[in-house]
């Protein structure tokens, strides 16, 4: 008898579909890490903090205190009148970015002359640094030496109090930054703008709808997902706003430009609480999701109809 022999075992031969399982995790793996760094991480350790106290030499944890430090916060006038300004900080931000984006967008997917250098004005003031944006603006908001109050003068009208008067100072900042960052919903409705076909334009024209008619009911409905994400990450902007008001007020005139970000600001470096200031960052990160929510609430319920 011929002595039985076991089967040779096939070798596993490496192929493409082998190394896509692997290439793919592998090349999302310095994004999860990095995401998890500085994005997961953080948000555990505010949240973790603002459930302890902590001592103001040398910032070392003293103990739990639960939602101690919330109901200090909350308990603050600093704190609801900071929450109040971060509230109206996002209402002007959107009321007043999301239209001029808008018919920028269309006035420019028009192609009239100079849509090319209005394109490219508004994507440099994008680009430019937030802090030096800053400091250039606070020179010409200046009572005595700015622009525009010197404009106001050759006119022979009055001068303001840009930053320095308490119904003036928060609305000049959103103004700023309304300048600065108007770029990026006005890309992102570009965008969806030459995503829209034109035979939709076409077909509605050669029904006898005029412009305002085309704009309502085709061009405005088609930019709906535009429209989400712009409102969306201006809503993000408008929340975190931190450096313009430090730059051109530090929060004043008496807190009048303080918003939730400042404030937290304040409490972790000026007042050594970092307890508090984890509180406040934590709020702050709840009426980011809470007006994202009712965003989104609205746009479907709108959609649905």
């Amino acid at each position: 008898m011929r002595p039985t022999t076991a089967p040779a075992r096939k070798k596993r031969q490496w192929t493409g579909q082998n190394s896509n399982m692997i290439l793919g995790p592998a090349m999302i793996l310095p994004a999860v890490v990095a995401l998890a760094l500085f994005q997961y991480l953080p948000l555990i350790t505010a949240v973790l903090n603002s459930l302890q106290s902590f001592s103001p030499f040398d910032q070392s944890s003293t103990g739990w205190v639960g939602l101690g430090n919330y109901f200090e916060i909350f308990a603050d006038p600093a704190f609801r009148y900071a929450l109040l300004n971060t509230f109206l900080y996002i209402v002007l931000m959107l009321v007043m970015t999301i239209p001029l984006a808008l018919a920028l967008a269309v006035l420019l997917d028009r192609r009239l002359p100079g849509t090319t250098w209005a394109r490219n004005a508004a994507i440099g003031a994008l680009a430019a640094s937030e802090a030096v944006t800053a400091l250039i603006w606070n020179q010409m908001y200046e009572p005595s030496s700015g622009l525009f109050n010197a404009i106001l003068h050759a006119v022979s009208l009055p001068t303001q109090p840009f930053l320095t008067g308490d119904s003036q100072a928060l609305v000049s900042i959103v103004v700023m930054t309304v300048w600065k960052d108007v770029g990026l919903p006005l890309l992102i409705f570009l965008a969806g703008l030459q995503a829209i076909p034109r035979e939709l334009h076409e077909a509605a024209q050669l029904d006898g709808a005029n412009d305002w008619q085309i704009f309502r009911k085709i061009t405005l409905p088609q930019l709906r997902p535009s429209l989400v994400v712009a409102l969306f990450i201006m809503t993000i902007t408008a929340t975190r706003m931190f450096t313009p008001i430090l730059i051109m007020t530090q929060g004043g005139p008496q807190g009048a430009t303080t918003n939730l970000a400042l404030y937290s600001y304040l409490q972790g470096f000026e007042f050594q609480s970092q307890g508090t200031a984890s509180a406040s960052v934590v709020c702050m990160l709840a009426v980011l999701g809470i007006v994202t929510l009712v965003q989104s609430y609205v746009l479907r319920e709108k959609q649905e109809k």
